[in-house]
């Protein structure tokens, strides 16, 4: 079965119970494509959803009984830098500032108070504190500088495989959530095709990997943050994969347009992922920020600041002056009060 149909059967199968999803409605959605309206690929369809229906309601009642467990050797890895981040954190950051590095960085929510959640939540930027493709990229953008130093296959493909082998660490440290997999999982499969110069359908990365989740653990598909995930990259993706920015889409780097600005990119990422992401939304939260422009616009890229230069301190903390830190720490202070002043504002 091709990879869009499969995706559509298991992800249909894994929230049927959700969203009281039928095999009938999932047979429509399957015909309804042009994509692959041939006699042959529908009889296929016909005949084998259902058997995948089937099985794959067998596998799930399976999958409670053997649960999948990671290696140990991950979760130890990932315990160990998990510490050494917050541990880092805590050495350049107090307050406010150290509550939002550890949000973003590690994945440890607890420090953030409900004003701050609150604030983001009525701006539409509360995916910044969801360890994401957002922050996976962020750690990514470190090796580049790496894979410059030669241009020789072999150099390309141990930087790739070091940086592989440190995010599949990095997911374990921030506690493996469906957000940081999808990103993870869809870069790894991404920048494998970059080396070995392969032209494949940016959709097919997030799609495999949510095949992957359901064979590992079914459950996942069921938890908000992986709908929200999926519901926001593929709309990003279908929304810009005809635009110039495909070389963004095919292998997660960007490409600089000299006629396009690189602000335009964010602004139709944020209402790409706005757009797909906003029926869940309005289901759970029975609210919609109408404000997600100004936020996504003006607002995160002053943290993105913050996060850049907190990785910064973070990697070499003890070489930078206690005076600028404090400087730095007061800095994030006040622009933070701001942000949650002028959301309180809005709300009003």
């Amino acid at each position: 079965m091709p990879l869009y149909p499969l995706f559509i059967v298991l992800i249909a199968l894994a929230l049927r119970d959700q969203y009281s999803i039928s095999l009938e409605l999932v047979l429509g959605f399957l015909l309804w494509s042009p994509r692959w309206r041939y006699f042959k690929h529908d009889v296929s369809l016909l005949l084998l959803a259902p058997l995948v229906f089937k099985l794959g309601s067998e596998f799930m009642q399976w999958r409670t009984w053997y649960i999948f467990v990671p290696p140990r050797i991950i979760t130890n890895l990932g315990e160990q830098l998990q510490f050494w981040l917050i541990e880092q954190i805590s050495h350049v950051s107090h307050g406010y500032l150290n509550s939002f590095l550890n949000a973003v960085l590690v994945g440890v929510k607890g420090g953030l108070d409900q004003e701050t959640t609150e604030a983001f939540g009525i701006l539409g930027i509360r995916h910044m504190l969801a360890v994401s493709g957002f922050h996976v990229g962020i750690w990514t953008s470190l090796f580049l500088p790496i894979t410059k130093v030669h241009h020789h296959r072999y150099w390309q493909w141990i930087v790739q495989l070091g940086l592989v082998g440190y995010l599949i660490i990095y997911v374990a440290a921030v506690g493996s959530g469906p957000s940081v997999i999808r990103a993870v999982g869809s870069f790894i499969l991404a920048r494998i095709a970059l080396v070995r110069h392969s032209k494949i359908s940016s959709m097919h990365w997030p799609l495999t990997i949510a095949v992957g989740c359901f064979l590992l653990k079914p459950d996942m598909i069921q938890e908000l943050g992986f709908q929200l995930s999926y519901a926001a990259v593929i709309a990003i993706l279908l929304f810009l994969r005809q635009s110039p920015w495909a070389d963004f889409l095919q292998h997660y780097q960007v490409v600089k347009h000299g006629k396009l600005p690189f602000w335009l990119l964010t602004m139709q990422i944020s209402v790409a992922a706005w757009i797909g992401t906003l029926p869940l939304v309005v289901y759970y939260f029975n609210y919609a920020s109408p404000y997600f422009l100004i936020g996504n616009l003006f607002i995160v890229p002053i943290y993105m600041m913050f996060i850049w230069t907190g990785l910064t301190a973070i990697l070499i903390g003890p070489w930078i002056p206690i005076e600028f830190l404090e400087y730095w720490n007061s800095i994030f202070e006040i622009w933070h009060e701001l942000v949650v002043d002028f959301a309180s504002f809005l709300s009003a």
